[in-house]
């Protein structure tokens, strides 16, 4: 009996990947935005974020090993839109606080970039169909 897995088959495990990516994501987000808020739960929190971070960086290398020649063309440019539409932000950041606007939290930088990728991938992925 092969163990050949179809590209259907393939394609759910990616999906999958993916999903538990951006779940483990928001989770991370969610629980260290209720760390400064609440002192009394400051420790389980915090080390739920950071659990939650490090499974969101584990299903990120899961998914990102699950693709085909195809996909990683698609990846690589969404990086690439996410890495210049940060790069900007952070240039426009920069000029606007010579003129004394207020600095933008260090955290809003990983999320900026995980929204500017799922906008590349879906972009990309569109071009490619």
């Amino acid at each position: 009996m092969p163990t050949h897995t179809s590209g259907d088959e393939l394609a759910n495990h990616r999906r999958t990947w993916l999903l538990c990516f951006y779940l483990a994501a928001i989770l991370s987000a969610i629980a260290l935005c209720v760390v400064g808020s609440n002192q009394s739960l400051h420790t389980p929190l915090l080390f739920l974020s950071v659990a939650g971070a490090a499974a969101a960086v584990w299903f990120l290398l899961r998914f990102l090993r699950s693709n085909d020649e195809r996909e990683r063309q698609i990846n690589y440019r969404a990086l690439t839109f996410a890495f210049t539409g940060t790069l900007v932000f952070s240039l426009a950041i920069g000029f606007l606080q010579s003129f004394g606007f207020h600095s933008v939290s260090w955290l809003g930088i990983p999320a900026l970039m995980v929204v500017l990728w799922s906008i590349g991938l879906i972009l990309y992925s569109w071009r490619y169909q």
